[in-house]
């Protein structure tokens, strides 16, 4: 099915100035969300289009996740050149030291452990996962009732530290102690690059807040071409309705840009 008029259009013209940053959040958009998160994968065509999009001039493609920098490198295979930031940009591929963390941050990711232990007993089928910055209270599969309750102890045991940053996500909540965001990860690196111009393609809350600091950045005044993934309010200018159709916009931007 071919893209909206509009969204193909503004794909073209993206695709047509000098230097571009190509950058997508993985689960959600790349990938469908899946229960167990380490048996998610990305859809047919997605790796293949970014590849393709990476090996042009001008073109740098990063993937962005809340995922550990490894995890996502083990799930998407992507390699050099592409950029890879994970832990909501806490992480960055090309950092030869990766993320540091001092006594203080370390002690706090201690205390964490030892209380989510105390809430994943109090809540079962909650799953944390531990990364490098934080943990990660998942509780997707739960009845509504019990998810909420959850995600509602998450967020009451996140708050009861003054050093842990709280991120809300599709049935998770994050609780890290060394935290960057999306957004500024993706200014940053457009900065760093010299960039003309900006993709950004998410489907969750944290993916909202890139959406919003790409709008702010006045870097690069008009050049950002942002798009939500599946349903709910947005601050992107443009939606497609699943990992399928962006795809398809991957494509477009690669058969525009020379591609193929």
């Amino acid at each position: 099915m071919p893209l909206p008029a509009q969204l193909s259009d503004a794909v073209h013209r993206f695709a047509a100035l000098p230097s571009i940053l190509v950058a997508t959040d993985f689960d959600g958009a790349l990938a469908p969300l899946v229960l167990d998160p380490m048996e998610s994968r990305p859809v047919q065509g997605g790796m293949e289009s970014l590849v393709a999009l990476a090996a042009l001039p001008g073109t740098v493609v990063a993937l962005v996740s809340g995922r550990a920098l490894e995890p996502l490198r083990q799930l998407t295979g992507a390699e050099d050149p592409l950029l890879l930031i994970g832990s909501h940009g806490a992480e960055e591929s090309w950092l030869p030291d990766g993320l540091a963390l001092d006594d203080t941050q370390r002690a706090l990711l201690h205390d964490l452990d030892a209380e989510l232990v105390d809430l994943a007993a109090d809540h079962p089928g909650t799953r944390v996962e531990v990364k490098p910055a934080g943990r990660v209270v998942h509780a997707r599969g739960l009845a509504p009732e019990a998810s909420t309750a959850a995600l509602d102890a998450a967020t009451a045991l996140g708050a009861r530290h003054t050093g842990v940053v709280l991120t809300p996500g599709k049935e998770v909540v994050e609780l890290a102690v060394a935290h960057v965001g999306k957004g500024v990860a993706l200014v940053r690196l457009a900065e760093e690059l010299g960039v003309d111009a900006v993709f950004y393609a998410g489907d969750d809350t944290t993916d909202e807040q890139a959406f919003v600091a790409l709008a702010e950045d006045h870097g690069h005044a008009g050049h950002r071409l942002t798009v939500r993934v599946g349903e709910g309010g947005t601050a992107a200018q443009h939606r497609v309705a699943d990992e399928h159709e962006l795809v398809e916009v991957f494509q477009a931007m690669l058969a525009a840009r020379g591609g193929r």
